[in-house]
This record gives structure tokens, sequence and C-alpha cells, in this order.
């Protein structure tokens, strides 16, 4: 397989069924956690996706935690190593965690809105204003890594600018709407693309539903959804329709979140907003002061 064209290949193409399959059984029988399917992902090196059955929050992220225990010890047993590093390759796609979000009450999902286009309730729309509105700062906690942003580029299926769509891959929310009708109801949801794999779930979790209450409280409009390439746009044809576009590296991104803070307060107390901070700028520090490998190829004879 060559670059980026590892989606969905079956076997013998896909050496990694098996693998897959025992992570499976294994999350199933042993941790009782359910899954929907597996596949090849696109980045050619191995790249695995499992889908986790949505759950609780709490839970959502004991399976996610969970799920990062089997596959590096089933991969150990297959002789291989597994990974949640965000780009370990160059020039392929990443490895993202994408978080599906839904409210519900009173036995009901709050999102669902059957008079709506895209089936997403007034609710909806304001949580994903909430999350847009605090998608730089929510970088810092969903991307925590300086390798993080090697993944946030544009060309390889990552999001990389703050806009919803119903089927956008450029976008950095999605309302999925490959079920429609009453009857998937339970299964409208908010699809946040932005985290990846070497996040704390618990930390990002948390953080999205602090940004998507905010807006549901303040009445936050995420504008109207785009469908159009974000990739393919121009600047100017991004600023008029007034999308903007995630830190470009983790610096940044602390930056954001330092500044916009607040709408975590009703869960986080300042010691862990502080903490997060701290421990992601020393790890940034580490990182600018030591050479690149590529920065040899550009300037060893310079």
């Amino acid at each position: 397989m060559g670059l980026q064209e590892g989606y969905y290949p079956s076997t013998p193409s896909d050496t990694l069924t098996p693998y897959r399959n025992d992570c499976v059984e294994v999350l199933n029988e042993s941790f009782g956690i359910l899954c929907d399917n597996h596949h090849h992902e696109v980045a050619t090196a191995g790249q695995c996706e499992i889908d986790i059955n949505y759950d609780k929050m709490t839970n959502a992220a004991d399976s996610a935690q969970s799920y990062k225990y089997v596959a590096r010890n089933i991969a150990k047993e297959h002789g291989k190593i597994a990974t949640m590093m965000p780009k370990p390759i160059s020039m392929d796609s990443g490895s993202g965690m994408h978080t599906n979000v839904s409210l519900w009450k009173a036995g009901k999902n709050a999102f669902y809105d059957k008079d709506d286009p895209a089936e997403l309730s007034q609710a909806g729309r304001y949580f994903c204003g909430g999350v847009m509105e605090h998608a730089k700062g929510l970088a810092a906690i969903t991307n925590p890594t300086t390798n993080s942003y090697h993944r946030l580029v544009p060309g390889y299926e990552a999001p990389v600018y703050i806009a919803w769509s119903t089927a956008n891959r450029s976008a950095t929310i999605r309302i999925p709407g490959h079920f429609k009708g009453e009857k998937y109801a339970h299964l409208k949801r908010l699809e946040y693309r932005v985290p990846d794999p070497s996040s704390n779930p618990y930390l990002v979790f948390s953080a999205v539903l602090s940004a998507g209450l905010d807006g549901i409280k303040k009445k936050t409009d995420p504008g109207d959804p785009i469908h159009e390439d974000i990739y393919k746009m121009s600047k100017t044809q991004r600023k008029k329709l007034g999308i903007r576009t995630l830190p470009a590296n983790l610096g940044v991104a602390l930056d954001e979140l330092e500044s916009d803070r607040s709408f975590l307060n009703p869960i986080f107390e300042d010691s862990v907003v502080d903490r997060i901070i701290e421990l992601e700028r020393k790890d940034q520090r580490e990182i600018s002061i030591r050479p690149h490998p590529h920065e040899f190829y550009l300037y060893f004879d310079v």
C-alpha cells in the first residue's frame, strides 16, 4: 500500500485483521467493552481503528484507557508494538481520537430534532457553538503534545479549521448523518474530530462537555454548516465565512488556554488547569531546545 492508501483494504493486504479481532475479543469478554466495528485506517504502516460503543462519560473514558492497555498488550503477543502517537510517520495520515458526544434528558437524546435538516436540535447547535468558541484553548487538552500539531495540518483528513458540517472531514465538528429518522434518534451526536490518542480521555471528555454546556448557557450560535472542502478555500474565503484556524503548535494552544479558561471553571479546579499548563510548557521547552533531525537535512552544510 502507498501513502494514504490504507483505508478498508481486504486481506491479504490487511495483515492486521487477526490482531484487531483479538483486541475486540479481549475488550468484549474480559472488560465488558462492546465495539461497533474495526478496520484498517488510511495510513500505510498498520494504522488500525477500533470503534468503542457509546456509554456514559466516565465509563467511556474508562473504556478508552482500557482500549490502550489492551491494544499494546495484544500487539506484543503478535510480535508488534502499538503506539498512540498522533503523527509517527511524516507525510502520512496521523491518528485521531474522534470524540462523539450527545446529551440526554429524561431518557431522550437532547440533540435530536426531526424537523431540522440535519436532525440537530437547537441545544445541539448551541453545544457546537460552545465547542467551536473555545476550540483554540481546548486544543491544549485535546492535543497535549508537540507531536499532536504535526497531525493537525491540511491534506491528511485531520481537522484544521473551526467549523461544523454534516459530512466534511475538513471541519472540526461533524454531525454524522448515516442513519436518519426517529428510530435512529438515539444515534444523533456531535463528532469532535480534533482530539488525538496522546490525550487523557478523562480531561478531554470533561473539557469538551464544559465548552458545550457553556455554549448552551450563552446560546452561542455556531453559524451555518460548511459543506465545501475548507482545505481548498483561500484565506480570503475563510475569513469571509468567519472560519478560524486551530493553533499551529502546542505553545500557541497553551497561550489560548491561558487567555480562555473560565469556561472550564464549573468542572476543573484552577490548580488542575495550572498543572496542565505547567507540564505541557515543560514538554514544549524540552523539544524547543533540541535540534530536530530534519534540521540537519536543511542546515548542516549551510
